[in-house]
């Protein structure tokens, strides 16, 4: 249809540059014959070259100056082989000034059918920015959301330009901040271009703004961070642009999430030799339904798109919880279009043996990821027992099946809470690992560990409990107002679990570089920032007192251990002393397990760094500026 209308446009042009021109210059009509007996050519001229020159190719929603200039490029193809189609048929070269005349009627036309939407909204908006009111209307769906751009550069265009960007409710944008003082008072598509970001408040009060868009697609965390902190004190929500290439335009315009603020850059891993490693292997991946062992499953099966071909052969999620492990199989077999003979899930518990040596029969893995545990400290407090069985038991269990059953490489995924622990979650961790490398310096299979602290929003973090209760009006309860964690991204975990096991020989406890530790209170004011309120004023945070095996901090080496450097600067690696207490850990738990009451007293005599806290110590009173004494 475009076409069609380009080439009537072509023909229109040349017979209004003719009537113009024979108007004002000279009385002869005689060219018009010409042109409306060659209708077909200047039909396929104007075609053909405006096919050439890429004119159907551009996306005209987001014009940019290339687009313009294959279009202006095209109309003066076009109005040149016309010009010289008619020296050939009248035996003369007309007027230069007609084919001149005619060039510009054509560009004028073609370029207004593309842009008039655009031109009509743009006049839309500078029409409502002058009859518009002053109060803010952030509650008032019938209103245009007043917003405030950050970044004047190409996705600010796309932005102001194109409404389907905006979201379910009109928008009137009345201002941009960029860092460049070159752009400083000049308008982009008539919009004003502000001055620095630490101006964003007085803007926001000025202008009165409800809604700030950050159209800068490479924007680093703690720049973000220091804007969402700067329109927080006014209330005002702050959102992302992004995936401007996506065909999806619902997906453009997103909230800002914990993830933005606290993630690091993406790790860059050598996916060639994961890929060879991993290359038509079968992975069985224990607890595989949870946070990390659902993201080991998802990267396990893109490892094709980066490996430069190699994918495993199959992969078997092996969970307790049948409802973790159907959602993921049925997430997998639709965002990754596997099979049932690719993805199999098989529901058991890593406590009961006979279960597992049915699977590992069935299937003969060759590689081995235990991700599954019991992590919530405050309940394992509460069941010490339970604890014990599924964190060491389940873990030695299911090492004695990858043994006898020869897998290749089995890779723990333990935690920073095994480093001095204070409560039962780490200390039984401890005696996981202990009991995993013990085995390794008896057994053919290579059996590692990799250690790492909290991941954001993974389940039973603190985030979605925040999260919920500034959704309920708060308070946010933080526990201690010093309390300090380390912190990396789910799918940045699971990438270096996937790269640290391809490094592992055997017996080698892996390090993650968890970053900068994070104030747990600063992260409660980040989320309510988020959410477009004011910390300690819109949403009070109560501090409650640590809770029993709960520390201040966490560490990542014990003192007796030497970190070693890999060739991932984000991986670190230690060769922990050989474990001489192994086999009477392993006698213990082939005989009989401690009962509730003596679990702690077990855990200390195999693990006596373990430092049990009474929960008598927590008093709140005397919790602040004093230390609690370790019985």
């Amino acid at each position: 249809m475009t076409v069609i209308v380009d080439c009537l446009f072509c023909w229109l042009s040349w017979l209004g540059a003719v009537v113009v021109y024979t108007y004002f210059f000279i009385n002869d009509y005689s060219v018009v014959t010409v042109i409306n007996q060659n209708i077909p050519f200047i039909f396929v001229f104007c075609a053909l070259f405006f096919t050439i020159c890429g004119v159907y190719r551009s996306l005209w929603r987001y014009v940019g100056i290339g687009g313009v200039i294959r279009l202006a490029t095209a109309v003066l193809l076009t109005s040149f082989a016309v010009y010289v189609l008619l020296r050939l048929k009248m035996g003369f070269w007309s007027n230069p000034g007609l084919g001149m005349m005619a060039f510009y009627f054509l560009l004028t036309a073609t370029f207004f059918m593309r842009l008039y939407k655009s031109v009509f909204y743009a006049l839309f908006v500078y029409c409502r920015r002058l009859l518009g009111k002053n109060a803010s209307t952030a509650n008032d769906p019938r209103e245009p959301v007043r917003t405030l751009l950050i970044g004047a550069g190409s996705n600010a265009t796309a932005f102001i330009l194109n409404s389907d960007l905006h979201g379910n409710r009109p928008r009137r944008i009345l201002g941009i901040v960029d860092a460049d003082p070159r752009k400083h008072g000049y308008k982009l598509h008539g919009v004003p271009i502000y001055g620095d970001d630490d101006n964003i408040p007085m803007f926001i009060e000025r202008l009165k703004i409800d809604e700030i868009i950050i159209t800068i697609p490479s924007i680093g965390n703690e720049k973000l961070r220091e804007i969402v902190k700067l329109s927080s004190f006014n209330r005002c929500k702050v959102r992302l642009l992004s995936g401007l290439s996506s065909d999806k335009a619902g997906d453009k315009l997103r909230d800002i999430d914990i993830n933005d603020l606290l993630g690091r850059p993406e790790a860059v891993l050598d996916m060639r030799e994961i890929g060879e490693w991993l290359n038509e292997k079968t992975v069985l991946v224990t607890g595989g339904g949870g946070s990390i062992g659902g993201e080991i499953c998802r990267q396990l099966l893109s490892l094709h798109k980066a490996g430069r071909g190699s994918q495993i052969e199959k992969l078997v999620i092996f969970d307790i919880s049948e409802n973790n492990a159907y959602n993921l199989k049925e997430e997998l077999t639709v965002n990754l279009n596997c099979d049932d003979d690719k993805v199999i899930v098989r529901i058991g518990s890593v406590q009961d043996q006979k279960r597992l040596d049915e699977v590992f029969r069935e299937f003969k893995p060759s590689v081995v990821f235990h991700a599954a545990a019991y992590k919530h400290v405050p309940l394992m407090e509460q069941c010490p027992r339970l604890a014990l069985e599924n964190n060491a038991l389940g873990t030695y269990r299911t090492a004695l099946c990858a043994d006898r059953h020869n897998v290749q490489k089995f890779i723990m995924i333990s935690t920073d809470k095994t480093i001095k622990p204070t409560n039962v979650m780490g200390a039984t961790k401890r005696v996981a690992e202990l009991l995993v490398l013990g085995l390794n310096e008896r057994s053919d299979t290579d059996f590692v560990c990799v250690r790492f602290g909290n991941v954001l929003d993974s389940n039973g973090s603190v985030i979605p409990l925040f999260k919920r209760q500034i959704e309920a009006g708060g308070p946010v309860t933080v526990t201690h107002s010093d309390i300090i964690r380390y912190f990396m991204t789910i799918p940045e975990a699971a990438k270096l679990v996937l790269e640290a096991g391809a490094m592992a020989k055997g017996g080698e406890i892996f390090i993650l570089d968890m970053g900068e530790p994070v104030k747990i209170t600063e992260l409660a004011e980040s989320l309510i920032r988020l959410a477009g309120l004011t910390p300690h004023i819109d949403i009070k945070i109560e501090f409650t007192g640590l809770r029993p095996g709960e520390k201040l901090y966490e560490e990542l080496l014990l003192n007796e251990e030497k970190i070693t450097e890999t060739l991932n600067e984000k991986i670190f690696v230690v060769q922990p002393a050989p474990a001489a207490e192994y086999e009477e850990i392993a006698d213990c738990m082939e005989s009989a397990l401690p009962e509730e009451q003596n679990v702690r007293a077990w855990l200390k005599r195999f693990v006596p760094e373990y430092q049990y806290i009474p929960e008598t110590v927590f008093d709140k009173e005397a919790l602040y500026g004093t230390k609690a004494t370790v019985s």
